[in-house]
């Protein structure tokens, strides 16, 4: 546990995603569709050209993802898949399994200001890309929140169409 928990300056505007890793995107989408009754889910492939600029824990470094994406309430719920290269994705299903993964807040009116704090705070990024022209960051809070990755994305209003939907 750690003894050295940073006050950052950053206030949450708000949670807007709850995100699961999972071994198999159509399987979880099911199993939250069945217990929960989530869906409709908008799939997106996450993977060179349209994903750009990545990073992994400090490095220039490819990897790719099939994201679902739905919404609950005022929330966004996410599943992601791994597909290729080595990420905190596949770190987590190696360590832990399938299970809660991050939460997110694409609120901030000006996210590389946070991106800034957070680092400056000794809580580097430790995953980032951008998609499209959708710029994102993960954090290392894990220690901090309890097992819980933060991430943060700017310009999330220009994500483009899904490439498919389920069901």
């Amino acid at each position: 546990m750690p003894t050295d928990i940073p006050q950052l300056d950053v206030e949450i505007p708000e949670i807007s995603q709850v995100a699961f890793v999972v071994e198999d995107i159509e399987d979880g989408m099911d199993r939250f569709g069945a217990v929960l009754g989530v869906g409709p889910w908008q799939l997106y492939r996450f993977e060179p050209p349209a994903l750009h600029d990545t990073t992994y824990r400090g490095e220039e470094h490819d990897y790719s993802m099939i994201l679902a994406l739905a919404t609950v309430g005022d929330t966004m719920l996410e599943l992601i898949e791994p597909l290729s290269g080595p990420s905190i994705y596949t770190e987590h299903l190696e360590e832990h399994g399938e299970g809660l993964h991050h939460v997110a807040c694409f609120a901030f009116e000006d996210a590389p200001s946070v991106v800034a704090r957070f680092e400056e705070a000794g809580m580097p990024v430790l995953q980032s890309g951008v998609y499209e022209e959708t710029p994102y960051w993960y954090f290392d809070t894990a220690e901090r929140l309890n097992g819980v990755i933060f991430e943060t994305a700017d310009n999330v209003d220009a994500l483009p169409e899904p490439d498919d939907t389920y069901p």
